[in-house]
């Protein structure tokens, strides 16, 4: 388990190092920009719908592909370590449960219960480790989304990284839709 959490941290650290070196790394970046390219204020809208959005429509493509990225797998591990920790959680109690009722009958089956007592206190062990992973992977996606919001409103400037439009049509729509029968939420952006 430790060696995954080290796994994540280092991955997380390493995407974070590639965004904050992204320009260094980027032959011109102002080749990737398009023509017509999103306000600032649309950049920082589209950042706080989901980190990278803005970056990567305001002409920072490494940054903003890192930053979504990071999101993106800080999320997953938070939502399978709680996934994980909520299913052994349940066991557990459970166990508990078995154990006390063994505890409360004491008609000469103390091995088993010293047994199944040795078995739940690994248990709990994992479940702390599990809740650490738990918490370091939403610690890591908090701390990704802040970045992203910080860096789209301070960080980037506008005149080498968004150029404004002034051409009345760029707008951002969010509206509900059906998708394959199931409602669902449309973000558009025109350009």
């Amino acid at each position: 388990m430790s060696i995954l959490r080290g796994f994540v941290i280092t991955g997380l650290t390493l995407l974070l190092l590639i965004n904050s070196t992204g320009s260094v790394l980027a032959q011109d970046e102002e080749s990737f920009v398009r023509r017509s390219i999103v306000s600032k204020k649309d950049a920082i809208v589209l950042s706080v719908i989901y980190p990278g959005l803005g970056q990567m429509t305001a002409g920072q493509k490494y940054k903003g592909i890192s930053l979504f990225l990071a999101e993106t797998v800080s999320l997953i591990f938070t939502i399978n370590s709680h996934e994980n920790y909520r299913t052994k959680q349940k066991v557990y109690d459970k166990d508990m449960i078995e154990f006390n009722n063994i505890a409360k009958q004491q008609s000469g089956e103390y091995n088993d219960a010293l047994e199944q007592y040795n078995d739940l206190k690994d248990r709990n062990d994992e479940l702390d480790n599990l809740n650490t992973v738990r918490n370091v992977a939403l610690i890591a996606a908090v701390a990704v989304y802040a970045y992203n919001v910080v860096d789209a409103v301070f960080l980037s400037s506008s005149t080498s990284e968004s150029r404004q439009v002034d051409n009345g049509k760029s707008k951002i729509v969010v509206r509900s839709t059906i998708i394959d029968k199931n409602p669902g939420i449309l973000l558009s952006k025109s350009f």
